[in-house]
């Protein structure tokens, strides 16, 4: 098996060269492959999706081979890096690569994603936020912050937090009276685009 091979352009190639990776870490005898602990990390960063996403689906092997460096994923400045970490946080916890307390104090990151440049992105981090304010990432200090995107000038930002309010009442997160006021900038987006509006019209009356 080539190293090379994880970053390869062919999905099958890096499939096999992972699944030879894993029986190594079966194996405990990994000392070749500790010698090229930069090399793997920078997978996690790395420009192809694909390669990027095979990496991180294989957080056993960092924590194998105790790979240091990888909590600086969550702040990087590129947003397709950064959000492929956030992705990720339940193994990142699990693996104990990074500790809960550690996430909590870098979830200032975690904002800018939620109004990404890159509109899948964005989906992405709102799908998410639930989750992690489920998981105590996000708590009551940030109910602030959060109803600010309820305002946000831009509607696709906009409607994709007001998507997220059913579940973060049913959560305890927020409550109706946190909201009341901001129904204005829920109802202005009834005029937008059909897909905007439908999604508007529906929230609308899950949280009336």
């Amino acid at each position: 098996m080539k190293l090379s091979d994880l970053k390869s352009y062919n999905q099958d190639i890096r499939r096999k060269a992972w699944e030879e990776i894993e029986k190594i870490i079966q194996t405990n005898q990994y000392n070749e492959l500790a010698k090229n602990k930069g090399f793997l990390r920078s997978l996690l960063w790395h420009h192809l999706q694909g390669v990027r996403e095979d990496a991180w689906k294989h957080l056993d092997v960092y924590k194998a081979l105790s790979i240091g460096g990888i909590e600086r994923a969550l702040g990087a400045n590129s947003d397709k890096i950064k959000i492929s970490a956030w992705e990720n946080i339940d193994n990142l916890i699990q693996y104990d690569i990074i500790s809960k307390d550690f996430i909590i104090l870098n979830r200032k990151y975690f904002w800018r994603l939620l109004r990404s440049y890159y509109p899948t992105i964005r989906k992405k981090a709102w799908k998410i936020f639930p989750k992690l304010v489920e998981e105590g990432i996000f708590m009551d200090k940030d109910i602030e912050r959060f109803i600010e995107f309820l305002r946000y000038k831009k509607p696709s930002v906009r409607i994709l937090a007001w998507k997220c309010v059913p579940q973060l009442l049913e959560k305890g997160f927020i409550k109706k009276e946190n909201i009341y006021s901001e129904i204005k900038y829920l109802q202005e987006l009834l005029t937008r685009e059909s897909n905007i509006r439908k999604t508007a019209l529906k929230v609308l009356r899950e949280v009336k």
